[in-house]
């Protein structure tokens, strides 16, 4: 019972320590899901070594497990609640063609790297796919395609910390080597303006959690979000009974479709102005992601890591990382798209919006801080349903 009780206070206070103190030097380099996962391990690895002295001690799987999945399910339409699609009209076309570009190369180089490379390792095919989510939007597209190919926990944190290792190490290289080397492949004019009018588009990943209120419409976009998840739990358990109610393999049916149910849903809601519009969605939505990565990492085996085949996705998100920006580079040259219109969306699909801001400030270009969150929602929608559909073909070349 008492460590029961440990496990939740773990699991709900640690990701609150991680965005109160978010300003931190190694978060702003890692993020803060990428700390999540950090401090996950470290308890996983208390463990592991409290166990290796021959003190039998284990945090309960059961919470761990229900608590990640109703977090992410949760967690994953309040965070696109805010993506402003409706935005994305007001691109210049060669913001929309530089992003654009920047999907094709992810899809393109991570089809390739799979029939060479991907496909000769265990689950290369969800890998792959859940790299497609990655790239073209962000770490919560990863792991909503992760658990939709039902990829074990130990499988998913090391997918997880390849990312937070090879981003960490890219985003150094976009922040202090990039614009002078792509300045000199793209020497093209910069615009004026990559918006066709002004947006309202508003950094919903900036925020400061000492300025978090509750409200009712925060406590009302919160109820919708756990009734688009007991939807789509619905949906799976009536799958399931449908196909026999086979013992043990409800979750089979329930996790997959819960996880796309909630990000069709939380597409769907974000064109309503009153949800999309509601203070603190995104903040309760990233908190949720939090506490799923914290709840994932802590819950790790660490007996199942030995052997393990963390070199090879180490491999496989890095070829996958710099194969895109390479080819994506490449596509800019024909398309005659700038520098750092090339940079920004480049960074927008790779990392998402969060980084949006660091990079323009660093390029001194502040007109492509609103074109970059624009397109970083758009990914954020999208990345799932292009990793779900290239994984289930990649499934058939397996």
């Amino acid at each position: 019972m008492i460590k029961d009780i440990l496990n939740i206070l773990l699991i709900f206070v640690i990701p609150y320590l991680i965005i109160r103190f978010k300003d931190f030097k190694l978060t702003k380099l890692f993020g803060t899901i990428g700390m999540a996962y950090f401090f996950g391990l470290v308890v996983a690895g208390l463990i592991f070594l409290i166990n290796k002295l021959g003190v039998e001690f284990h945090l309960s799987a059961d919470i761990g497990e229900i608590g990640s999945y109703a977090a992410i399910a949760i967690g994953i339409p309040l965070l696109l609640f805010g993506a402003n699609l409706k935005e994305a009209k007001k691109l210049t076309g060669s913001v929309m063609k530089s992003f654009l570009a920047l999907i094709a190369s992810v899809l393109i180089v991570t089809t390739i790297t799979f029939f060479v490379y991907g496909r000769q390792l265990q689950d290369g095919y969800a890998l792959s796919a859940a790299a497609i989510g990655l790239y073209t939007g962000g770490t919560p597209n990863l792991n909503a395609i992760a658990n939709i190919f039902s990829l074990e926990t130990e499988v998913i944190a090391l997918a997880n910390l390849s990312d937070i290792i090879i981003g960490a190490l890219f985003y150094i290289f976009l922040l202090l080597a990039a614009k002078p080397l792509i300045d000199k492949i793209l020497p093209f004019h910069k615009q004026d303006s990559y918006l066709k009018e002004e947006s309202d588009m508003k950094n919903t990943e900036d925020f400061n959690f000492k300025d978090f209120k509750t409200s009712k419409r925060l406590f009302k976009a919160f109820l919708i979000a756990l009734g688009m998840t007991a939807i789509s739990a619905g949906v799976g358990i009536i799958v399931w009974a449908i196909l026999g109610a086979e013992d043990g393999r409800m979750l089979d049916f329930l996790v997959p479709l819960m996880l796309i149910g909630v990000t069709i849903f939380g597409v769907i809601g974000s064109f309503n102005k009153r949800i999309r519009e509601t203070q603190g969605t995104n903040i309760l939505g990233h908190y949720l992601i939090l506490v799923f990565s914290f709840a994932l990492a802590s819950s790790v085996d660490f007996s199942r890591l030995i052997g393990s085949q963390f070199g090879t996705y180490i491999i496989l998100y890095g070829v996958i990382t710099v194969g895109s920006f390479i080819l994506h580079l490449i596509f800019a040259r024909f398309l005659k798209i700038d520098s750092d219109c090339m940079i920004v969306t480049s960074t927008a699909g790779i990392y998402g919006p969060a980084f949006i801001p660091a990079i323009t400030k660093q390029i001194k270009n502040d007109n492509l801080t609103v074109p970059g969150l624009i397109c970083g929602s758009i990914g954020y929608a999208i990345g799932t349903f292009l990793g779900l559909g290239l994984g289930l073909l990649f499934a058939l070349g397996m």
